[in-house]
């Protein structure tokens, strides 16, 4: 064969394979992913839809039941598109109630630097080593700076997500999906605090209100 004629083949042959691999993958993480999520429904007593495989592909599915008598959604969601799509790990509790707290919780970085930038206020705690690492924005700030005990920071401090209370739910996210089992692993102890944080929302809405 000429190798004019080679060097084309070679090319699409390579390209083939390329896709190949990609799309095995992709469906492999996505199985990994469903079954991350099966294991933690265990762990917690929660309902996960069965999911049957399209091609090999699982599709996106979510962990949903009660914990500690709180509502629990465990799943993956994505944001963007194209090369700037981000896939996310989250759990999201709905307290009982929340009154008229809010609050977010996030890493110090380049994106808190930009919040300040355009009038984001945060607030300090009082600790040093916390406040240096975390930007946190409060609709409340007396209340949390007492709510926000020194247990409850030490268990956030050992998570890099977000941790947020909008919309009556608080929710954390983290990039990455549940195909990595580590953080499988990781999101029982996250549940747990996800589920601490709905109680300091509970405590606040039983205040008398002023």
């Amino acid at each position: 064969m000429d190798y004019r004629t080679l060097l084309p083949a070679l090319a699409i042959g390579g390209g083939a394979l390329v896709t190949v691999v990609v799309l095995r993958v992709i469906t492999t993480m996505t199985r990994r992913a469903y079954e991350n999520l099966q294991r933690l429904g265990t762990e917690f007593e929660l309902s996960v839809r069965e999911v049957r495989p399209v091609m090999g592909f699982y599709r996106k599915s979510e962990a949903n039941g009660s914990v500690r008598g709180k509502p629990v959604r465990i799943y993956n969601d994505t944001t963007g598109s194209g090369k700037s799509q981000t896939t996310w790990s989250v759990v999201a509790v709905k307290p009982r109630a929340v009154g008229d707290l809010n609050f977010a919780l996030t890493r110090q970085g380049m994106k808190t630097s930009v919040l300040e930038r355009f009038g984001a206020k945060g607030i300090q705690i009082g600790e040093r080593e916390f406040d240096d690492q975390w930007f946190i924005e409060t609709s409340t700030p007396d209340f949390l700076r007492a709510a926000l005990l020194p247990e409850l920071r030490r268990k956030i401090q050992t998570h890099r997500g977000l941790w947020k209370l909008a919309d009556g739910e608080v929710t954390y996210a983290e990039p990455g999906s549940f195909s990595n089992r580590q953080r499988a692993e990781r999101f029982v102890a996250i549940v747990d605090l996800a589920c601490d944080l709905a109680d300091v929302a509970e405590v606040y809405a039983q205040q008398p209100t002023k």
